[in-house]
């Protein structure tokens, strides 16, 4: 049996065997020349990978500073130890924006096995990422890191030596990697609390705090769902949290405060079964359900949510579907849930469940600062001591985000 070519000629079968062949040789002969390396010129054996968790989103915070605040992954699928020695920030240009090393970098690592900088064989760790820009410098389309880590080999008892002399990789090395783009910027929105001196508890964005540090798992997804919120609490004229018996209710006289909708939109989702805790105690009786207390969850529009938790039972004013109004009062100051003390926990996520959901910046339209705790005065109003205020971040600030530990008026 012969073949045919289009138009008609018949060829030998053994020309037709050839054919394939044939073609790959053409293809060969027409391509450049292969390199003989494995790797090209530019690119590094790193041992490990990182990526981010999700893309920065711009907030202005009370500093004057645009911080962008993220989080990197990085894991070690290699059989080396690995020690993060510096993490830089650089714009699409290659401009560095922000670097941070040694006992800083290890400040603002979570290890989730081993400790600090040093990740292990399959270890993983997330560097809490704060670029800030000083007022009026350009914020960048995207963000890359460029890592600086020294690598070990592991030892006959498993633990970390050096590299051996002859290793064909080197110890130190450097590389450029996990790109994203730079989200929109934070929504601006109404105070949900009124009154003087309440304090941003666990806010962000330049330390590991029970927020930003709550990197969790969901559906077998990453999710930062606390990464800018804020637990507030009130100082009284005395600048005491509390007077009296710690572990009763009254004993905070901003308990029952009410809570304010930060903006216009939906409800949708709420829960108001949780009984207060008791002050000064851990709470008791926990569930993924119930941890954020009695709580709502409002669309604002353009897939941002409004979270607002621990409210007292029963003092809901909304149900699901509910509209609401900026200004609205839609619950009481309470402390149910996972909470030690009376307090409005209140963050902005990209999803309408509290947990399954990553954190957004927001901005309040406006407040007055009376400063910030002084280094160890947040443990000691939770003593019932006078707080500390360092003069910092002192005057009237307008569409921006209160830091940590920040003390605050809401006129």
């Amino acid at each position: 049996m012969t073949g045919r070519r289009a138009g008609g000629m018949k060829l030998p079968r053994w020309v037709m065997r050839m054919l394939p062949m044939l073609a790959a040789w053409a293809a060969l002969l027409a391509a450049p020349m292969a390199l003989g390396e494995a790797l090209k010129t530019d690119d590094v054996y790193s041992s490990i990978a990182l990526r981010p968790i999700s893309e920065p989103n711009p907030v202005i915070g009370a500093d004057g500073r645009t911080h962008l605040a993220y989080e990197l992954m990085v894991v070690n699928p290699s059989k080396l130890f690995v020690t993060l020695d510096k993490v830089e920030a650089l714009d699409s240009e290659g401009r560095g924006l922000w670097t941070v090393d040694g006992d800083g970098l290890a400040a603002l690592t979570i290890a989730f096995g081993g400790t600090g900088r040093l990740l292990s064989p399959g270890g993983s760790v997330a560097v809490l990422m704060d670029v800030s820009l000083s007022e009026g410098e350009k914020v960048p389309s995207q963000v890359s890191a460029r890592v600086t880590a020294t690598r070990q080999s592991a030892g006959e008892d498993g633990k970390p030596v050096p590299m051996p002399k002859d290793s064909p990789i080197p110890s130190t090395f450097t590389f450029t990697g996990a790109s994203t783009a730079v989200g929109r910027p934070a929504v601006v929105l109404e105070p949900p609390l009124e009154g003087q001196g309440w304090v941003a508890v666990n806010g962000c964005c330049d330390s590991i705090t029970s927020h930003r540090g709550a990197v969790m798992a969901f559906n077998g997804q990453l999710r930062v769902p606390e990464r800018f919120a804020i637990d507030w609490v009130k100082l009284d004229d005395q600048g005491r949290l509390f007077t009296g018996d710690v572990s009763q209710l009254s004993s905070y006289a901003y308990y029952g405060t009410p809570i304010h909708a930060a903006a216009d939109g939906t409800v949708v989702n709420l829960y108001d079964e949780a009984g207060e805790q008791v002050p000064g105690a851990n709470a008791k009786g926990i569930n993924l359900e119930n941890i954020g207390g009695n709580m709502l969850v409002i669309d604002i529009g353009g897939g941002v949510f409004t979270f607002y938790a621990h409210m007292q039972k029963g003092s809901l004013k909304v149900k699901l579907g509910d509209r609401v109004k900026a200004g609205q009062v839609i619950g009481l100051l309470g402390n149910t849930g996972n909470s030690t003390a009376p307090h409005l926990h209140f963050h902005v996520m990209d999803g309408p469940m509290p947990l399954d959901a990553n954190g957004l910046p927001f901005a309040f339209t406006r407040f007055s600062s009376r400063g910030v705790l002084a280094p160890g005065s947040d443990d000691a109003i939770q003593d019932g001591k006078q707080a500390v205020i360092d003069a910092r971040l002192v005057g009237d600030h307008a569409a921006q985000l209160p830091l940590n530990n920040e003390v605050v008026d809401f006129e």
